[in-house]
């Protein structure tokens, strides 16, 4: 199980800023600010996120079951006042680590591709319920048997008609430039479109946008609408449309991906 904690009850897989996601069994994890264990409290953040937990939640309701989304069971009480998520395991761990820890060799590029598909069509699905994610990232998508993705971490999650208040945005290395707008004025498809771009060239790419630069290097070279290189890379013009704000939607991304996918791409590409 790369990237995943030893399986004991309570064995944190990852950490935010806000919250710990922990090993609960075989199939779930528990997304919250404190674990419990058979009533004792093994860890804790100094402040609680019960609001944002319950945001989460309600974004998950609203999102339903899809292929492309991570399963969400529900908020528990872990402790008397204290919740959590329980949310569904991903055995692979998240796209991020997964790069990380395998060779580009290690995965064909069809199968790079898929897992691009899967994330825009994920994404799409979250649009086509007046959703915005917010916080698009590599880390954020979720990795299961033969590398298919879902996308999960929604408690920076807009829902149109909510009066939820913004409370992130994408990192740097996902974030779409101003071109002239003020910083609020980017408009939110564009902004997550953008980020979708940088998540296939993480992918495809098998390395993160300008990884090897500090988050005010990598906004200053986008200010200056400075790339990463895209020669040689598969899927380029996908990835330089979403980049250009070429794009209206993400099911357009998605039908440019599979186009892409119909072409014959060796096994070692």
């Amino acid at each position: 199980m790369n990237g995943i904690a030893p399986n004991n009850p309570g064995s944190i897989i990852s950490m935010g800023a806000s919250c710990f996601v922990s090993y609960a069994d075989e199939a779930t994890v528990l997304k919250g600010y404190e674990i419990w264990v058979n009533g004792r409290r093994k860890s804790y953040y100094e402040r609680d996120c019960e609001d944002a937990l319950s945001r989460e939640e309600v974004v998950y309701r609203h999102l339903g079951q899809h292929p492309q989304i991570l399963r969400c069971f529900g908020r528990e009480e872990v402790a008397p006042g204290i919740h959590s998520l329980r949310l569904e395991l991903a055995p692979l761990g998240n796209v991020r680590q997964y790069i990380r820890q395998h060779s580009e060799s290690h995965v064909p590029m069809r199968t790079r591709l898929q897992m691009c598909v899967d994330i825009s069509g994920g994404l799409s699905y979250i649009h086509s319920k007046k959703i915005q994610h917010c916080d698009l990232s590599c880390r954020n998508f979720l990795l299961f048997p033969k590398l298919r993705v879902k996308i999960g971490d929604f408690g920076g999650a807009m829902i149109e008609g909510h009066n939820f208040r913004p409370n992130v945005c994408e990192e740097s290395h996902y974030e779409l430039p101003c071109r002239g707008r003020k910083f609020n004025e980017r408009p939110p498809i564009k902004r997550e479109l953008f980020a979708l771009g940088c998540a296939i060239y993480e992918v495809v790419a098998w390395k993160k946008p300008f990884g090897e630069l500090e988050d005010e290097e990598v906004e200053a070279r986008y200010d200056r609408e400075e790339f990463p290189s895209l020669l040689g890379i598969k899927a380029s013009h996908v990835i330089w449309n979403c980049w250009n704000e070429r794009y209206d939607s993400a099911e357009q991304v998605m039908d440019a991906l599979m186009e892409c996918m119909s072409k014959k791409y060796s096994e070692n590409t």
